[in-house]
């Protein structure tokens, strides 16, 4: 039973929030204008997400785990300035991130993973970090850094091994 309960809380929490965004989405026709997805999964003892859709920020967190701090456990959603959402993906593309490897691997036993997925019409390009601390590009780095400035909560890596 006290396994299920976590799992209880993540299925209602992702319900919430995905009802609250088909809201959102209905009240502001420009919610989904910009013809942008940007994703970013944390690995390690994280394994949570962030996402950009057209406007809003999504923050995704562990549903196996429990944190001890209770910001990232709770899911959230954000509707962002279109200019500020623009402003940050053209600098993504300015660094080059169509031109990044596919993955970034490491020696490391200990690693935290991270994976970035930029999708803009029909093209989709991901970006895996074995060790976001090690052989990591900046801009990936970059991209976490601001995709926690954004969502607003200062949900920043804590949670890693070694």
């Amino acid at each position: 039973m006290r396994f299920l309960l976590p799992k209880a809380i993540a299925l209602f929490a992702a319900f919430l929030i995905y009802c609250g965004y088909n809201t959102q989405k209905k009240k502001n026709t420009t919610q989904n204008t910009l013809p942008y997805t940007l994703t970013m999964e944390r690995g390690g003892f994280h394994q949570d997400a962030f996402q950009i859709i057209g406007n809003s920020i999504f923050y995704v967190p562990d549903s196996t785990v429990s944190k001890t701090i209770d910001r990232y456990n709770r899911p959230t959603i954000k509707v962002l300035n279109d200019t500020v959402v623009t402003t940050f993906l053209a600098a993504i593309e300015q660094q080059r991130f169509w031109g990044l490897d596919d993955t970034y691997g490491t020696d490391a036993s200990c690693t935290s993973s991270i994976t970035v997925t930029l999708e803009q019409g029909d093209q989709k390009k991901t970006v895996i970090c074995q060790d976001f601390d090690r052989n990591c590009p900046a801009l990936i780095k970059y991209i976490d850094q601001k995709m926690v400035e954004l969502e607003g909560n200062q949900l920043k890596w804590i949670f890693l091994p070694g």
